[in-house]
């Protein structure tokens, strides 16, 4: 299990470094970086997963993290996201119409990728999408974490009061996906459930968010 994390958390490093040494060749045409860090808490609206025998029920929450984007261009920047939810999982059986507590759950994105405006002035929609992973860690040490692939989707729109100074509204999809050959929880033979059904994507956990952006500039001559 762990060479299995280690593996994921080794592709996902190598990904975001090829989106950095991308990102550098870029920089090179300007003289002023730009940095735009989002410290933000919103909640996140996570959906169920169906089961043969019933499906597993993961509860809304708050969610909290930061978003740290690098203006390469007048509309386009690169992203990186951490994002953070504690949640708890309970399993519904489809028959006996119960509910049985599970386990307390963390889940952690760590994203990177493209951030776009639409328009340049005070009020800037945008659209953004990432690549990363997701780290599934429940609290209980008997059930096994697990780090699977993930993509988010989502936009919004941002005012500039100052130049170093912003408001950003958004809304978010943010979408773990499953391999059948994985196994997300090991927990009273629950876990076998749906995993070996096949490819799962989970399309309906989503956060919104309103949060303060800090711009920073940098001089560097290249």
């Amino acid at each position: 299990m762990n060479s299995s994390i280690f593996q994921k958390a080794r592709i996902f490093l190598l990904s975001s470094i090829s989106i950095v040494v991308f990102a550098s060749s870029i920089f090179a045409q300007y003289t002023l970086q730009q940095f735009e860090i989002t410290p933000f808490a919103g909640y996140f609206l996570s959906s169920n997963l169906n089961t043969l025998d019933g499906e597993l029920v993961i509860d809304h929450n708050f969610n909290y993290g930061a978003a740290v984007d690098i203006r390469i261009s007048d509309d386009l920047l690169i992203e990186f996201l951490y994002d953070r939810l504690n949640t708890e999982v309970r399993f519904r059986q489809e028959y006996f119409d119960t509910v049985k507590y599970l386990f307390d759950m963390s889940v952690e994105y760590f994203q990177a990728g493209a951030h776009v405006e639409t328009e340049t002035g005070s009020f800037r929609p945008f659209a953004v999408f990432t690549l990363g992973a997701t780290y599934f860690k429940p609290t209980d040490e008997k059930i096994n974490s697990e780090l699977e692939f993930s993509f988010t989707a989502g936009g919004g729109i941002k005012y500039y009061f100052t130049e170093n100074l912003a408001a950003r509204l958004q809304w978010r999809f943010l979408v773990p996906v499953y391999f059948s050959s994985a196994s997300i929880f090991c927990s009273d033979g629950y876990c076998g459930i749906f995993i070996s059904g096949g490819t799962y994507i989970n399309i309906n956990n989503t956060f919104y968010s309103f949060n303060l952006i800090f711009k920073l500039r940098a001089d560097r001559e290249f």
